[in-house]
């Protein structure tokens, strides 16, 4: 993890070196900034050195020309075959980083240099030649990426409260958004909290020159869910074969790494095959051990035992941190760490386990996050399979049914999802796809509204899945 900021138009080096510094915790071992007011340019970088411990790593980095400059947060996982490609096309590299491979590859083809990238980004590229700033987000948006546009040009940033250093940067908050935070537990792209700071959408390049948007555009697309019915053991081995390689090119380091390990299927297959690339190395994972009143009751199974199961079975190191009431002590840290609202209290656990892998020399550990949302492991996922039951129902019985279920007592775990899930079994098939994500129902605060999440099927054919767009 790293962090940039920038701008393109009338601001201070005061600002761009205030927006990187507060972003330190981003990137303890270097930090690089370019300022050039009559050129109405600023870029800046705070680096966690993960290839090329060097300083041949350093950003801003320039072309061999000097007319080229990137700021870079992230990771190329295919970027030995891109830097193969460039050589062969005489291109001499002066680092083993993956920013020179970017780059570079943005040098040979500007307009599709995008699509070459496999991995996770978010940059910036200064072209002085045509006096341009492009800056890209990769594909799913793993990588942060916020900007601005005030009356003096537009500022950009991994983290929020990076920008408010620019005093030009509108406080007005975005009641909307809020309404989605409280709603969903999160606010769909490209809203935040101010109305006036912005996330750049997954998957989008931007370009600007003397602080004014020339274009944005999208290089690329999720794919349209394929109609094609894999047998059991097709889909079995495209999973195993994917994993494995995206596991294998992840592993790719010039500093010790590690892995979450909760016990759980997406951490201990991503454990599994990071142990296997190295099987001379024992593998270093990572778990928590909490206990929670009543946890039982709601269905949350404790991690460890599991941990400890899958930890002898690989033969991989299992560090543990415990985790009682005085992980709350965190608390300030982590809400100061996040730029917008989170509802999720593993934040904390998570801050937890990174400072004991961080002690003990390891800087990169993988993680099995976002698996529940790929393989429907979430309980709206379930809940929408069981509307074959009684979709097929009339609106008249559908509008009954959702009214019967607002009755029923919330005290007990099980009558409490049953409520849930047929409260808005009257509404239309949309609306009652995107209320599987309510966490605070809509009539609670009727006056606080959120942004729809529907958009987001804009795209897909009539007649789509109804799980395909839950998933989308």
């Amino acid at each position: 993890m790293c962090g940039i900021a920038g701008f393109s138009g009338h601001f201070s080096q005061q600002f761009l070196q205030q927006a990187i510094r507060t972003q330190a915790h981003r990137g303890p071992d270097d930090e690089g900034v370019f300022f050039d007011a009559q050129q109405q340019i600023g870029l800046a970088h705070r680096r966690l050195s993960i290839l090329d411990l060097s300083a041949d790593g350093h950003q801003p980095m320039w072309d061999a020309t000097q007319q080229v400059a990137i700021v870079f947060n992230g990771e190329i996982y295919n970027f030995p075959e891109l830097k193969k490609n460039l050589q062969k096309q005489g291109i001499v590299f002066r680092s083993r980083s993956d920013t020179e491979v970017i780059l570079y590859s943005y040098l040979t083809d500007p307009e599709q240099f995008l699509t070459q990238l496999n991995g996770v980004f978010a940059l910036a590229i200064w072209d002085q030649r045509q006096q341009t700033l492009l800056l890209a987000r990769d594909g799913l948006g793993v990588k942060p990426l916020y900007y601005a546009q005030t009356t003096k040009g537009l500022v950009f940033a991994s983290e929020l409260k990076a920008l408010l250093f620019e005093p030009s940067v509108d406080r007005t908050l975005d009641h909307q958004a809020l309404g989605s935070y409280v709603r969903y537990l999160w606010c769909p792209t490209p809203y935040t909290p101010l109305k006036s700071v912005k996330k750049l959408p997954p998957g989008q390049v931007m370009t600007l020159r003397a602080g004014k948007v020339l274009s944005q555009r999208s290089f690329y697309q999720l794919p349209i869910p394929d109609a094609k019915i894999l047998s059991a053991e097709q889909a079995i081995l495209q999973v195993r074969e994917g994993l494995q390689a995206a596991v294998n090119r992840q592993l790719i380091a010039d500093v010790p790494v590690g892995a979450f390990l909760s016990g759980g299927l997406d951490s201990s297959a991503i454990a599994y095959f990071a142990q296997q690339a190295n099987p001379d190395r024992r593998l270093s994972c990572f778990t928590i051990d909490f206990s929670t009143p009543g946890a039982e009751q709601e269905g949350m199974v404790q991690d460890l035992p599991y941990a400890h199961q899958v930890a002898k079975h690989l033969g991989v190191d299992l560090h543990v941190v415990s985790a009682g009431s005085e992980i709350l002590d965190d608390l300030e840290k982590a809400i100061y760490s996040l730029d917008e609202p989170q509802a999720d209290p593993a934040i904390l656990h998570v801050h937890k386990i990174s400072q004991l892998a961080a002690q003990s020399g390891i800087k990169v550990l993988l993680s099995g996050a976002g698996g529940d949302d790929l393989f429907t492991g979430y309980r709206r996922h379930h809940a929408l399979q069981l509307e074959a039951y009684w979709q097929w129902l009339p609106a008249s019985f559908r509008i009954a049914l959702a009214e019967s279920a607002k009755h029923l007592p919330t005290s007990f775990p099980l009558l409490r999802k049953l409520r849930k899930v047929l409260q808005y079994a009257g509404l239309p098939a949309d609306e009652r796809l995107q209320s599987y994500f309510y966490w605070l129902p809509p009539e609670v605060l009727p006056k606080l509204s959120a942004y729809s999440l529907l958009p987001s099927l804009s795209d897909l054919p009539k007649g789509t899945d109804r799980l395909d767009q839950m998933l989308r």
